[in-house]
């Protein structure tokens, strides 16, 4: 019996998107990858299902040289506009953190008082609701979780609208001042 051979189980979760105009919800695919000896268990105690004829030809799509190809130039855009956020985020006047380790494809920026540094949640659900009700932009407040006080969280989309979702802080933040 070799170390590890039990704990080998890694699950990832594939969401095929359509894009919007369509605003249709994306199918998933889950997948497990292990030793044999472990997905049979996980056969033995899985519900029987299937997986559709559409979601195996998105997923076989997306598997393809060109979907892979586009993937990684969709990531490549990902981590230029996420490093575009992370560095001008922290110019506006009222952003007074960027929180976590930034991985991901979203940025938590800290709202609150410029002059002091304090997150302010109050201010936080302010530019959220402005930016959502009268902007059009949707940033989510995440200001009463565990360590995320006046937090919003940005997730990182074209340079357009990273861009757009910048002008867009940058006025709503200056108005609270």
């Amino acid at each position: 019996s070799g170390e590890g051979e039990n704990t080998a189980c890694a699950a990832a979760f594939a969401r095929l998107t359509i894009q919007p105009p369509l605003l249709l919800p994306a199918p998933s695919l889950g997948i497990a990858i292990s030793s044999p000896e472990i997905i049979q268990v996980l056969n033995n105690i899985k519900a029987p299902y299937n997986i559709s004829t559409p979601t195996a030809s998105l997923a076989l799509r997306a598997l393809s040289p060109t979907g892979l190809s586009l993937f990684r130039r969709n990531i490549q855009t990902l981590l230029e506009n996420r490093q575009f956020l992370l560095t001008e985020l922290p110019k506006l006047d009222g952003i007074v953190g960027i929180l976590g380790a930034n991985e991901a494809n979203f940025v938590l920026a800290q709202v609150g008082n410029s002059r002091t540094r304090v997150p302010d949640n109050v201010k936080a659900k302010r530019a959220y609701t402005h930016m959502a009700e009268e902007d059009k932009v949707v940033v989510r407040f995440r200001g009463t979780e565990y360590g995320c006080e006046g937090a919003l969280r940005i997730t990182v989309g074209t340079r357009e609208e990273c861009e757009r979702v910048l002008e867009k802080l940058r006025l709503v933040l200056r108005d609270d001042e």
